[in-house]
């Protein structure tokens, strides 16, 4: 049984929705939250994610963003910063808080609202925070196990139903470029001398879970490939030490030198990617980032799942082999010396799904 909590809300009513923590989420969330726009245009849509992912909404008419900031040191929240942000949803009178992250800050904060509804799903702990619970996705769909076998869109879309979103379909995800955010990555492009009036692709080789990490010298293949058939490289990465090491590896195996941006913010960073001809990259925020603005994207998987995580409704090409122990929890291989769920991914399996991205053509 559905219920009609969309449909019940007063007209013009404040709805903030909380994503903390991972970027690619936050993109994903864009599909559900735009088509709740579409089907009550009177609402004022609003999510909380992490400060630095406040630039994915800068230019978005449909959704505005409250930023949670966090310790540089610790990549925590400090009291002084959540109590900040209470004192802004409580301000802004929110009619409904709906979480969908689950941890203890955002049930903190979704408790401490002062909304009329303050909604999660059933599975979430916490429970002091929510008087109304989701079902479980296998509930109301009424298939036992459906939930593994559904992107986490359509899941997301499942529990939106469940709410009151009519549709058959979830949306695709889509950002928009700031004009601003334009601007500056054309500028930073510029001075890491990629002219920006003729094509490139952006390669995305780094990430924090080293078992989702394809090998730098077979990024640096594909790089030399991609400069041969006319494209110029930029290599984006997070502004982490870590990371930047990372596209050191990538640059120091290449034949050509591609250029580095390893200080764009999020905003920048959309902006890069959708200029380019083409994005390749190991599973990770970007690569939702290059569904969301609708750039041919070649993604990498190794131990996530890609029916769950993989671009959702873009022009895309998955390449990942298949391992019994597939998928499994990413902090560490328990199978294997090394993760050979992507370290097995062939520089031949790649250039063909670029290939098929492309269309046999790149300028």
């Amino acid at each position: 049984m559905f219920t009609d909590f969309f449909q019940q809300l007063p007209a013009n009513s404040r709805v903030l929705f909380i994503r903390l923590r991972n970027l690619g989420e936050a993109v994903l969330d864009t599909a559900n939250l735009r088509a709740l726009k579409r089907f009550r245009p009177d609402l004022e849509i609003v999510t909380l994610v992490e400060a630095i992912y406040t630039d994915l909404y800068a230019a978005d008419p449909d959704i505005s963003a409250i930023a949670l900031p966090r310790k540089n040191t610790d990549n925590r929240s400090t009291f002084a910063s959540r109590l900040g942000v209470i004192k802004e949803i409580r301000d802004r009178k929110f009619t409904a808080v709906i979480n969908l992250h689950g941890g203890p800050t955002s049930a903190q904060l979704t408790f401490a609202s002062g909304a009329r509804h303050r909604v999660a799903p059933a599975h979430f702990r916490n429970g002091y925070a929510y008087n109304l619970r989701i079902p479980s996705v296998d509930d109301i769909l009424q298939q036992p196990g459906i939930s593994q076998r559904l992107h986490t869109v359509e899941n997301q879309f499942a529990e939106f139903q469940w709410l009151g979103l009519p549709g058959a379909q979830a949306a695709p995800t889509h950002l928009h470029v700031a004009p601003a955010m334009q601007e500056s990555a054309q500028a930073k492009l510029a001075a890491a001398d990629v002219d920006v009036a003729q094509p490139y692709a952006v390669l995305a080789p780094t990430n924090e879970f080293y078992t989702k990490r394809w090998m730098p010298e077979r990024f640096a293949e594909i790089a030399d490939a991609l400069i041969r058939r006319g494209l110029q490289i930029v290599m984006t990465g997070a502004p982490t030490e870590e990371q930047r090491v990372q596209l050191q590896a990538v640059q120091k195996a290449t034949k050509q030198k591609p250029a580095s941006l390893s200080s764009l913010s999020i905003g920048e960073l959309v902006a890069v990617i959708a200029g380019a001809k083409l994005f390749v990259g190991n599973d990770s925020g970007p690569a939702h980032i290059a569904a969301a603005v609708k750039t041919p994207l070649v993604v990498l998987f190794g131990p996530a799942s890609s029916v769950r995580w993989r671009p959702w409704r873009a022009p895309s090409e998955l390449v990942q082999n298949d391992f019994a122990c597939n998928p499994c929890s990413m902090y560490k291989c328990e199978a294997f010396d090394e993760p050979e769920c992507i370290r097995s991914i062939t520089v031949e399996q790649v250039a063909r799904a670029i290939d098929t991205v492309l269309g046999g053509n790149s300028s």
